[in-house]
């Protein structure tokens, strides 16, 4: 049988399928335990702490039951602000000198060998003074304001940031710094492109526990003397036998205490996204 010689020629058209596409890459899922573990952790003490306070078990005079302490927070506001204020204000003025003075005696101490042989035992020493001793003799000297309270923050903050700036601008390996002087680079551009960077993840790190105990230290400054303050506010409450009010003064040094550590950990996040990239590998 021969086909129509009039009818259009058809050509077969293979069927095609579209190409796979490459999976998108899906974002790991976030894990909320970091999260609820340790506020379930919470939720149950303070469930154990309301039973043994409210139910009898402890005299409220010892143990005040968390709805007194929050009662106390609530009524006492204006009270706890106004102390709040000079300990925030003596925790702010000591980090920053604290702060200031380690980093800088640190680079000092890290770039000169004569320097760091000469002064390093004598930081390591310096942290053998009880705190409690030396904030008696900075009353006597320096009287009952707010500068015995900021020397104390700056004693506390200076030794882990002077040591964590230490060992990042010495961290740098050898071959790192000999390569980038073959390249011709100066000393100074040595520095910021290389050693501060490595410096920043250590610099955090000393920064964390020294926000940690900044609080910690203002109120063991206040309580040799002073007018006002959280330290100088739970000394009158405990001479008062008014003890939610000295928990409740606990409770706003350790939240300070927190948002420090809180705020210090997201600063390192925003400037250091080289070092988060590499621990999260």
């Amino acid at each position: 049988m021969i086909a129509d010689a009039g009818a259009p020629a058809t050509a077969a058209v293979p069927a095609t399928t579209d190409a796979a596409a490459p999976p998108r890459p899906t974002r790991p899922k976030r894990s909320w335990s970091p999260i609820l573990l340790p506020l379930a952790a919470v939720v149950a003490i303070l469930a154990i702490w309301e039973l043994l306070s409210a139910g009898g078990i402890v005299s409220p005079l010892v143990l005040p039951s968390p709805t007194d302490v929050a009662k106390s927070l609530v009524e006492d506001r204006a009270l706890y602000w106004t102390n709040a204020r000079t300990t925030l204000l003596e925790i702010f003025l000591g980090s920053v000198i604290g702060v200031s003075l380690g980093v800088l005696f640190g680079v000092m101490v890290a770039l000169k060998r004569s320097i760091r042989a000469a002064l390093y035992p004598l930081l390591v020493a310096s942290q053998s003074l009880p705190v409690l001793a030396l904030a008696p003799i900075l009353v006597l000297w320096l009287g009952f304001g707010i500068a015995p309270k900021i020397v104390i923050v700056v004693q506390i903050i200076f030794f882990p940031v002077t040591v964590a700036t230490i060992q990042g601008l010495t961290s740098v390996s050898h071959e790192v710094l000999v390569f980038g002087r073959s390249l011709g680079a100066s000393a100074s551009t040595i520095f910021w492109k290389v050693r501060v960077p490595a410096m920043l993840p250590y610099l955090f790190g000393g920064l964390k526990i020294a926000s940690s105990y900044a609080a910690v230290a203002a109120v063991i400054g206040e309580y040799t003397g002073a007018e006002h303050g959280l330290g100088a506010l739970m000394l009158r409450a405990n001479s008062d036998y008014n003890i939610p009010v000295v928990f409740g003064s606990v409770v706003i040094v350790t939240v300070i205490g927190l948002t420090l550590f809180g705020l210090t950990s997201l600063a390192e996040r925003k400037l250091t996204p080289w070092h988060r990239a590499s621990t999260d590998r």
